[in-house]
């Protein structure tokens, strides 16, 4: 698809948004979990940790400036080979857009509409999406720069009015992390948070331009991301503590339940919801557009991608329905499965496609002739 060229300031705001997406629902309580008062500091490490990854993806984004990952695949790996590696990944991010649509849902039926049909939701919730896609990459962009403001409002908004309820002393003793529950619990962060960025932004990869001020932005927002979700990750042990944040499903939005100022200002949770709607939504079009994406590029229908927007969509829907039997079944997958599953195609993958890369550029050169091009590729 051709979706025109992003700034600098939109491909900030994109990281943001992704990078924040669901993990803001779930990370709190599996951090609280594996060290207790100390899971700041797990998502402070996963945060750094995060940041150089997103360093990493860079270099084989400033080695490929003319195509998309599908395009890569194809001038790497060769057309067949390429094309199998193409439409598999389509279908895992296709897997990762229905879990990321599963926990709208059941997070909407669960805190705010429990009679309401989670089907109902999930199509209100995937129109929306199938629409931003068809509308186009910089149309999503501009869009999400109107609701920047209004997150980072929100935002302050939670900060401010929970000070009342901070226990600081919940934080103590930091001694009790554990060197393996650190190692862990950065992992998780990475996992959820960083790792699938490389799909979704190497699909739109020919969207971005990498000069200075665009690595820049990149990297800023990834880093802004990870320091917000420290924040939330504090405050939710502050006011809840440590044992409280680890059994709750969606600790942040019982934190945002305690909100009272003066018996007036009550009952505020559904408004930081919003805070919650935009960036999972953006995040799950930015999976959805890496998935038009790459079936069209597979199938070789790149010009009339758009057209598939409605079928994937369905296809996305019934998918979220059954992707979850059950939550024990959630916090299993997410546990064994998905680690597993992010390391491939957020390491393995990524270092493949860096290696083959430098090796093909090399044997550009020792052949004789002009190294190869990182621009040729399909269109």
């Amino acid at each position: 698809m051709n979706d025109g060229t992003l700034t600098a300031r939109q491909l900030m705001i994109l990281v943001i948004f992704f990078i924040i997406g669901t993990t803001i629902l779930v990370v709190p309580s599996t951090l609280a979990a594996e060290a207790k008062q100390g899971a700041w500091l797990l998502q402070l490490g996963g945060t750094v940790a995060g940041t150089l990854v997103l360093w990493f993806y860079m270099l084989i984004f400033k080695r490929n400036t003319e195509q998309n990952l599908f395009e890569m695949n194809e001038r790497l790996f060769g057309r067949l080979p390429g094309k199998a590696v193409s439409l598999l990944v389509a279908v895992l991010t296709i897997v990762f857009a229905s879990q990321v649509l599963f926990y709208i849902g059941s997070f909407i039926r669960t805190q705010i509409m429990p009679d309401t049909p989670m089907e109902a939701i999930h199509v209100l919730f995937m129109f929306a999406v199938v629409a931003g896609v068809k509308f186009g990459l910089v149309t999503m962009a501009r869009t999400a720069e109107i609701y920047f403001p209004w997150v980072l409002l929100l935002f302050i908004f939670f900060l401010f009015f929970i000070i009342p309820d901070i226990r600081v002393n919940q934080l103590m003793p930091l001694s009790e992390v554990e060197g393996m529950s650190f190692v862990r619990g950065t992992l998780a962060v990475v996992t959820y948070s960083y790792f699938p960025l490389f799909i979704t932004f190497a699909a739109m990869h020919r969207s971005i331009p990498w000069q200075k001020s665009m690595q820049r932005a990149y990297l800023i927002g990834g880093f802004v991301s990870g320091s917000m979700l420290v924040v939330l990750v504090l405050v939710s042990t502050m006011v809840l503590g440590p044992m409280n944040t680890a059994v709750q499903v969606y600790p942040t939005y019982v934190v945002a339940r305690k909100i009272n100022v003066g018996d007036f200002l009550q009952r505020v949770e559904v408004i930081v919801a919003f805070l919650w709607f935009i960036v999972i939504y953006f995040k799950l079009t930015l999976y959805f557009h890496a998935i038009v994406t790459g079936v069209a590029q597979t199938f070789g229908i790149a010009k009339q991608a758009k057209s598939l927007g409605v079928p994937l969509g369905l296809l996305v829907f019934v998918l979220s329905l059954y992707i979850y039997p059950n939550y024990v079944y959630l916090k299993k997958w997410d546990t064994l499965t998905w680690t597993s599953e992010s390391l491939i195609l957020g390491v393995v993958y990524p270092s493949v496609l860096l290696a083959a890369t430098i090796v093909r550029a090399k044997w550009g050169k020792k052949s004789g002739g002009q190294p190869i091009d990182s621009g040729e590729g399909a269109s």
